[in-house]
């Protein structure tokens, strides 16, 4: 659980950098902004931070898929960077899913410990 952990902060952040680098300033400032709010959670290894912040990677992947074919000089980097906001997403999803597992097993043993 805590490889799926680091494995999701390290992209977060990885994507955080990207966008920031590719949208200068203050546009890669503002572009970032959102996906820094939930940061601090996501280091708590809260699942609902992970679920929120994967509701938003969504649509940066389809802005960037877009953002693709609206401007072809830019094609290249901004597909990279959906790519890698796409992995950002799964890491989230798939930090939820195995945190909200570990959770239901934890309770489970506390409801058996208790019997």
């Amino acid at each position: 659980m805590n490889r799926v952990r680091a494995a999701t902060l390290v992209l977060h952040l990885l994507l955080i950098a990207a966008l920031a680098l590719w949208g200068g300033w203050p546009g890669g400032a503002l572009l970032v902004l959102p996906l820094l709010l939930p940061l601090p959670f996501l280091w708590r290894g809260r699942s609902r931070a992970a679920a929120g912040a994967a509701m938003v990677l969504a649509f940066y992947v389809a802005g960037l898929l877009a953002e693709g074919v609206a401007q072809p000089a830019r094609r290249n980097p901004s597909q990279a960077l959906a790519g890698l906001a796409a992995l950002d997403f799964f890491s989230l999803i798939l930090f939820v899913r195995l945190n909200g597992r570990a959770s239901a097993a934890r309770r489970e043993s506390s409801v058996g410990a208790e019997r």
